[in-house]
């Protein structure tokens, strides 16, 4: 006789997603969308918020606050990484460098690589961002892939 938690699918592989895309492709909201209360998602915009002022709007912090998110963020990716042996793990990497890479493939990640048409990702960010945002667009497309 099963009932409830004997009926909850028992995950014996869990996963390392990292999803890449530039600014405005839908990184968080894949995330946010797929992830569960169970799973680790790292997000250094969430991580900003989290140490920025309680009033601070989304994408709105200063560079203090996001400089200290970077390190919070490159802190946190080991644990997410452990974490994905037994719940799933999301890292949200933008562009992940060449050694970024190696060690989420060394951790059996998958890799999500979200994009949109530039003009959808213009437009998305001249509704929904700071327009600092337009510059980071730009830069994540002049910079090669390494």
């Amino acid at each position: 006789e099963s009932h409830g938690v004997n009926q909850i699918k028992a995950q014996t592989t869990m996963t390392l997603y990292v999803i890449t895309g530039p600014p405005c492709s839908g990184k968080s909201t894949h995330a946010r969308e797929k992830a569960t209360t169970q799973d680790l998602v790292i997000d250094l915009d969430r991580i900003a918020l989290a140490v920025a002022a309680e009033a601070t709007l989304h994408h709105s912090y200063p560079l203090a606050i996001r400089n200290t998110a970077r390190l919070m963020r490159k802190a946190a990716i080991p644990a997410a990484i452990l974490h994905s042996k037994r719940h799933d793990s999301y890292i949200i990497d933008s562009k992940p460098t060449t050694k970024a890479r190696s060690i989420y493939r060394k951790n059996s990640a998958v890799f999500v690589a979200l994009t949109a048409p530039y003009s959808v990702l213009v437009q998305r960010i001249k509704e929904e961002r700071p327009p600092w945002v337009l510059q980071t667009l730009a830069q994540w497309y002049a910079e090669p892939d390494e």
